[in-house]
């Protein structure tokens, strides 16, 4: 038996009807395709963008730690440099003025000071750098 006209455009009415809902689904699933995308890249940029500024830190943070060592070094020359001049003047039988031996007690804080300094830079460092990883 043969189908009717009106089967055969029942039919074809029924088809269409799947195609388009087939449509759909594909265009809502290219549109989620696409937020993922942007989505991707945008944090994506983020993250360059953190990487960038953890490097300008890393940069900043070792120039702090080599000045430190720098004033570590400068410390432990001034230290020697004040005993030379205690024994001198223990020599010579001359007390040093009570400002020379607060300015040595200062000194020793500052270099205590930047000693903790450069150890606590040092690890910032560590841990900086380790954001690139």
């Amino acid at each position: 038996m043969k189908p009717t006209q009106e089967q055969i455009l029942s039919a074809l009415n029924k088809l269409i009807r799947e195609n388009k809902t087939e449509l759909k689904a594909e265009k809502v699933e290219l549109g989620s395709i696409d937020d993922l995308t942007k989505k991707t890249k945008k944090a994506i940029d983020t993250f360059n963008s953190i990487n960038a500024s953890a490097r300008k830190a890393g940069q900043i943070i070792d120039k702090a730690e080599s000045e430190a060592t720098k004033l570590n070094k400068t410390f432990k020359d001034l230290e020697g440099d004040w005993d030379k001049v205690k024994k001198q003047a223990k020599e010579l039988g001359v007390d040093l003025p009570s400002e020379v031996a607060a300015l040595v007690t200062n000194a020793s804080a500052y270099e205590n000071s930047t000693r903790n300094a450069a150890s606590q830079l040092e690890k910032a460092s560590s841990i900086v750098y380790g954001i690139e990883d």
